[in-house]
């Protein structure tokens, strides 16, 4: 996603938090409307399955996750790695782990960002809200967060002395995430620029 350069919005939904590219005032919203839409609700919901799956803490604070958007820091990495045993489980237990836990972050990642590009597509003049573009912005961040995750327990379980497994599926497998998630910032792009546009000409 670009920088800083349309404007910060620190927002919060279904547990999750980001820093909007989306041009506005900095505001905090909280649960989903009624008549919420599909890419909100399906946001929504990849969010907080990362965060049942452990991949990513519930709260962290906002400092915190600037921190790791801003300086590539992400202290969820070192809890996910405890949790799944890391340094203490058989390598080849907590490789399979990280390889189907990233299966299923990349997997569902790639859902949202196909409801995020028929809003893209569409030709509604109201298809891209504020809403749906920070709440698409949000999964993607839940996801680069979960990543680094994978990537943290990988290297920890990696430097072990007992470490005897070939490492290079799980190395495929982070890499086809790490497509997704590229993939998905420069949707997101789109949508941000979408509404921007849209915005524009309302005014």
């Amino acid at each position: 996603m670009r920088s800083v350069v349309l404007g910060l919005s620190l927002s919060l939904l279904a547990g999750c938090a980001t820093v909007s590219m989306v041009p506005g005032e900095a505001t905090v919203e909280s649960g989903l409307s009624h008549n919420q839409s599909v890419l909100r609700k399906v946001s929504a919901e990849y969010c907080d399955g990362a965060v049942e799956a452990g991949w990513v803490e519930a709260s962290g604070g906002l400092a915190g996750l600037a921190s790791a958007l801003i300086n590539g820091r992400a202290e969820p990495g070192e809890n996910y790695a405890a949790r799944i045993g890391a340094a203490t489980d058989a390598p080849a237990l907590v490789l399979s782990r990280i390889s189907s836990d990233a299966q299923a972050a990349r997997a569902g990642l790639a859902g949202v960002s196909d409801e995020a590009r028929t809003v893209l597509s569409s030709d509604d003049k109201n298809a891209a809200t504020r809403t749906d573009v920070m709440s698409y912005e949000r999964a993607l961040v839940r996801a680069q967060m979960a990543y680094r995750s994978f990537q943290a327990a990988l290297s920890e379980v990696s430097a072990r002395d007992d470490m005897d497994v070939d490492t290079a599926p799980v190395d495929l497998e982070l890499e086809s995430f790490a497509g997704t998630i590229d993939d998905a910032r420069k949707t997101a792009d789109g949508l941000a620029d979408k509404y921007a546009s849209l915005n524009t000409k309302a005014s």
